[in-house]
């Protein structure tokens, strides 16, 4: 969260500049202090996996948070390139910029129904905290008032989980979107471009494009890669839980089928528009090596502009580990399915062996 400049007489002062300046901190301290609830809890109470599972999701969204964070400026950036990109190309008619305005506001509207209703179901599942009733550390007095802090500590974890957490995907999916759609766009504009013989636009709207990619694969590939990893953990875990629940507790059926909805769409957003984009620029730089044979009679000039800016393969990849592409989301699943598989299977074997 940002807020605009102070100006004015309020500048003048530190505590006004502190009230004016309060909303762009109190996201962080709070999730700062459900993060040290979080420890707190896991201190007292060393009980279950899925505790020390949360605080893991949890340390990971606050590192996504300060990665982001701290990338912010060139986030604004990276929007103005897009902007820039989109007149050099001519692509914001209105329709597509009706179209895009849609598109988020359904988005929002995702998010947002999809937080009161993992926050409706987790609360209607009977959740209760039953290992800090029955505590003999804590006095009598207070473990209702811990019971209620607790409580809460859980509605602002599925608020960070499910709110925050889907707007770097969102973002992404969105720069992805729009840089396949510049590349498609380049690659019928580069038809007109060379019957008229005008190599020197074709190269200056590319090396645009391709700076641009560079830049957004700089500072987000890591962010990605992390958020993607705990996509994939949250699918698994919710997959697994979901698959062993109990039959007579529906809500909380609901509870984890929609985290199931939920973690793979975010994980349809991101694989799925990176894999066009890449596919999309490696198109477009086809088309800009093949420029040489275009115009023979500068042939040399072409050629020399070409090798010296555009030799090296831009993709989008997770953190320079894994080029993007269609088969990578086939793998991830795969993954998943298979250790789901494994670990069902032993979990089958122990309890039978525990029955013996």
């Amino acid at each position: 969260m940002e807020t605009i400049p102070c100006s004015g007489f309020l500048s003048r002062s530190t505590f006004f500049k502190v009230i004016w300046n309060f909303p762009k901190f109190l996201f962080p301290s709070f999730l700062c202090l459900n993060l040290l609830i979080q420890i707190m809890y896991l201190f007292f109470f060393s009980i279950g996996k899925d505790q020390w599972a949360g605080l893991i999701v949890l340390s990971l969204q606050l590192w996504i948070y300060i990665s982001v964070f701290r990338s912010r400026t060139k986030i604004r950036l990276l929007t103005e390139d897009l902007y820039r990109i989109s007149n050099m190309l001519h692509a914001h008619t209105l329709q597509k910029k009706k179209m895009l305005k849609i598109y988020i506001w359904l988005y929002c509207l995702f998010v947002i129904l999809g937080t009161a209703l993992f926050e409706a179901t987790f609360f209607s599942s009977g959740v209760v905290h039953d290992e800090l009733r029955n505590s003999e550390i804590i006095p009598a007095l207070l473990k209702e008032p811990f019971v209620d802090v607790l409580n809460v500590n859980d509605a602002f974890t599925i608020l960070l989980t499910n709110w925050f957490f889907a707007i770097l995907p969102g973002y992404y999916c969105f720069a992805c979107n729009c840089m396949k759609q510049f590349f498609l766009r380049f690659e019928k504009k580069s038809k007109v471009l060379i019957a008229r013989h005008d190599y020197q636009r074709i190269i200056e709207i590319y090396k645009e494009m391709n700076e641009t990619m560079i830049e957004m694969e700089n500072f987000l590939s890591l962010p990605i890669f992390v958020s993607v990893m705990n996509i994939l953990a949250m699918l698994f875990w919710y997959g697994y839980t979901f698959a062993f629940l109990p039959n007579n507790n529906n809500m909380l059926g609901i509870f984890f089928s929609m985290g199931l909805v939920q973690y793979f769409v975010l994980l349809m957003m991101i694989l799925p528009s990176a894999a066009a984009a890449n596919q999309a620029a490696a198109t477009a730089r086809e088309i800009v090596l093949s420029l040489p044979g275009w115009f023979p009679k500068r042939y040399s000039i072409v050629k020399l502009l070409v090798c010296r800016s555009f030799m090296h393969k831009t993709a989008l990849t997770l953190w320079n580990i894994y080029r993007i592409d269609k088969s990578l989301l086939i793998s991830a699943l795969g993954t998943l399915i298979t250790y789901g598989i494994l670990l069902g299977t032993l979990g089958s074997v122990k309890s039978s062996n525990n029955v013996k």
